[in-house]
């Protein structure tokens, strides 16, 4: 009878150092928490380029719309519409910094109209209209140099192909 006993004041000892010992990392852990020399990059900037290229793609809908002639995208159209884009600094900005083709980087001499009348932007059969794949990099580093870090190296593809309906609307393919 008393071996039993012995046995469950055991088990319920075990039980409390268990307990104790668990409550002692978990202490720990909440202490050194404050102390982490670890600094974590952010992805704002890949959210930012993103939140871009939506901008930049409204506007080149919007620049298709208005450099369409004849309800097609024959004659005139590319010429008016690599205009449009020249001469929009924002849509500029955006498509040359930092642009590889092909895994290549864009030098930077050889950002200009024959760029994107030749290298970028190309008329398809008469209702479609394309940009190539278009690649940014870039690195992600944190603001806070002190801490250690881990620069994340990222690349951001992206290419469009735009057609046109048989209302007349510019559609997103």
């Amino acid at each position: 009878m008393i071996r039993g006993k012995r046995g469950q004041i055991f088990s319920l000892v075990m039980t409390f150092i268990v307990l104790f010992l668990c409550l002692v990392v978990l202490t720990l852990y909440a202490v050194k928490q404050g102390d982490a020399e670890a600094s974590l990059v952010s992805p704002s900037d890949t959210l930012m380029l993103r939140d871009e290229l939506n901008i930049f793609e409204m506007r080149e809908v919007e620049l298709i719309k208005s450099s369409l002639d004849d309800g097609g995208f024959g004659g005139s159209f590319q010429s008016s519409f690599i205009d449009g884009v020249m001469n929009d600094e924002d849509m500029i900005k955006f498509l040359f910094d930092g642009l590889f083709l092909g895994g290549v980087e864009v030098r930077e001499q050889d950002k200009t109209r024959n760029l994107l009348e030749e290298g970028i932007y190309s008329v398809g059969d008469g209702s479609s209209f394309s940009r190539a794949k278009i690649e940014k990099r870039g690195l992600l580093v944190a603001k806070n140099e002190s801490k250690i870090d881990f620069p994340v190296y990222f690349t951001f593809e992206f290419e469009r192909e735009y057609s046109i309906d048989e209302n007349g609307e510019v559609v997103k393919v």
